[in-house]
């Protein structure tokens, strides 16, 4: 069951139940250079930057394509909030300051998953905030059921 809340323009929040463990669902979600597998249409490549036992720096090549094809390039930091609980920063690009927070709950059936997202848009790219920010919704829904297929 999916549920979506949209909190005010820039908030995206939504939970979804998978039957995989949390703690596979985690190392997916930690593995970034995997990410073009899982959202092959939206980015195109992952790159470790830099990586200490606290957080991970990746350069992301993100695509998008709607009215034209264009790509952006964006640098994230990510890190874990105890062990069940990611957090990542869009440290520089035109999303600069987006926030993703993802809580992996073990429960009776599987996970469920929660997403809180607070996404930045440069004023460039304010024109196209619906699209982004439906592609945004398309984009974590989509990479979290795939994960969940990868380990069902």
């Amino acid at each position: 069951m999916l549920i979506i809340k949209l909190q005010h323009l820039s908030d995206i929040e939504f939970s979804i139940n998978l039957p995989a463990p949390a703690d596979k669902l985690i190392e997916l979600a930690t593995s970034f250079e995997d990410y073009p597998q899982y959202l092959e249409s939206s980015i195109k490549s992952v790159k470790i930057l830099e990586k200490t036992d606290q957080e991970t720096i990746t350069e992301e090549i993100l695509i998008f394509r709607s009215v034209f094809s264009h790509e952006i390039i964006q640098k994230s930091k990510h890190s874990m909030i105890g062990e069940n609980q990611t957090h990542s920063e869009v440290i520089f690009g035109p999303f600069k300051g987006t926030i993703v927070d993802v809580l992996f709950e073990k429960n009776e059936t599987g996970t469920k998953v929660s997403v809180n997202a607070d996404y930045k848009i440069a004023l460039k790219y304010k024109i196209l905030s619906p699209i982004i920010r439906q592609k945004y919704k398309i984009i974590l829904t989509g990479f979290l059921y795939k994960m969940n297929a990868k380990l069902i």
